[in-house]
């Protein structure tokens, strides 16, 4: 998964953060059994993939998959999409909790082909070298490359109901005051997560669509909290329940009746 995120800081640093040249979807799926797992697709514009190809770069050359194109807010995104399956809820909130957006192939970027821009390459040395460990910049400005802050996934398993509470919160990006360089500007992010269950709660901005929510987050400068609570009646369990208490005073009933029978003869 980390390989996919990859992709992300290595295009804002090419073309010097063009302002939503990024779309991103994180497709979290919670199954019954308490398994689950996330798909994570990143799409580049295709636009500005093109520009990057012209300069001899393709950001998805040495990765696994076949990229395809899909159209989002009128705007057309060559991705690449990755799944990981994971055994346990646990599992998975552990995955979320790791994901970030890399910075490893960004000392690449100085020997691409077309890469002739002194100004252009002097940047990405700095930001690389700050990367490097033992460099206390990153630290200083508290920035955390993490996606996500913080996940709670909570499994509720009652007499007469199941489901599944999720929540999320996401670190902020780093802003700048020039829209252009902006790491926040360059992304458009969705979230979606499904469950087996019936949503009964999503935050207010959620689109709900049968057992699935998908978040939008509209400022990734800023941390962004969403949540689902999701739970179906336990009707298996109930109906059971029902039938056996009916025949207990269909019993109850009839005994009176059974027991006056005898006596008499």
């Amino acid at each position: 998964m980390k390989k996919v995120f990859a992709l992300i800081l290595t295009c804002l640093s090419m073309l010097a953060l063009m302002t939503s040249c990024i779309h991103e979807d994180i497709g979290i799926v919670l199954n019954e059994d308490g398994t689950g797992k996330v798909a994570a697709t990143v799409g580049v514009d295709k636009d500005t993939y093109n520009q990057m190809l012209g300069m001899g770069m393709n950001l998805f050359e040495e990765e696994e998959g076949e990229p395809f194109e899909y159209e989002y807010k009128g705007k057309t995104y060559i991705a690449l999409s990755e799944t990981k399956e994971y055994a346990s809820y646990e599992e998975l909130r552990r995955a979320l909790l790791d994901m970030t957006y890399e910075t490893d192939e960004l000392a690449d970027l100085e020997n691409a082909e077309g890469w002739e821009s002194d100004e252009k390459e002097q940047e990405l040395e700095e930001d690389v070298s700050a990367e490097e460990p033992g460099d206390d910049a990153e630290e200083t400005a508290g920035v955390d490359n993490h996606i996500f802050k913080e996940v709670v996934i909570e499994e509720k398993k009652g007499l007469f109901s199941k489901g599944v509470n999720f929540s999320a919160t996401m670190n902020a990006l780093p802003d700048d005051e020039n829209e252009e360089k902006s790491m926040a500007a360059s992304f458009h992010v969705t979230v979606s997560v499904e469950t087996p269950y019936g949503i009964k709660k999503a935050g207010e901005t959620a689109v709900v669509e049968g057992n699935k929510a998908t978040f939008e987050i509209e400022d990734l400068s800023v941390e962004n909290t969403f949540s689902v609570e999701a739970e179906d009646t336990n009707t298996e369990l109930i109906i059971a329940i029902v039938v056996i208490l009916a025949l207990i005073l269909l019993a109850l009933l009839l005994l009176p009746k059974l027991t006056g029978t005898k006596d008499k003869k």
